[in-house]
């Protein structure tokens, strides 16, 4: 089976792409599992699983059962697609880096309609929009050498 992308053409070694994959899948379980521990949370019904399922973890981020599936999910593609290859590891932080991308901007511009405190709301999504950047920067820097080699036939067919 042919991959959908090829990781030949990223300035990261597949072993790169594919290490940032199960790098990333660590780190969202991680962040599932935090929402677990009692001493990191208030408003515990999330862990003892009954009234809304919402919880503040470490006193910062509104965490709900929505977001634990998300990061839960989040965390099995990585781990599938970096035990997989570089393609399909490229593959996730193109798709979960413009996930992450749009949740920390659809947050932001609401923070900022809602009149919230700019550095505040900034804060809030602060963690989105450094993954985010992390996962399309990843996923999308090519090698000098495959992009110049790319533009080259492109001006002599011009």
């Amino acid at each position: 089976m042919r991959p959908l992308v090829s990781a030949s053409d990223s300035a990261f070694s597949p072993v790169t792409l594919r290490g940032a994959a199960i790098g990333f899948a660590i780190l969202f379980a991680l962040v599932v599992t935090l929402g677990f521990i009692p001493a990191l949370n208030g408003g515990m019904d999330h862990v003892a699983m009954n009234a809304s399922g919402e919880h503040m973890m470490m006193g910062l981020y509104m965490i709900g059962p929505a977001d634990d599936v998300t990061h839960g999910l989040t965390a099995v593609v990585f781990l599938v697609a970096g035990l997989a290859s570089a393609a399909w590891s490229r593959v996730a932080l193109t798709a979960f880096g413009w996930y992450y991308a749009t949740d920390a901007a659809i947050y932001l511009v609401t923070g900022f309609i809602q009149h919230r405190a700019p550095v505040s709301n900034i804060l809030l999504n602060l963690p989105h929009v450094l993954l985010s950047a992390t996962m399309l920067w990843l996923a999308y820097r090519s090698r000098r050498d495959s992009v110049a080699a790319g533009v080259a036939p492109a001006r002599a067919a011009a």
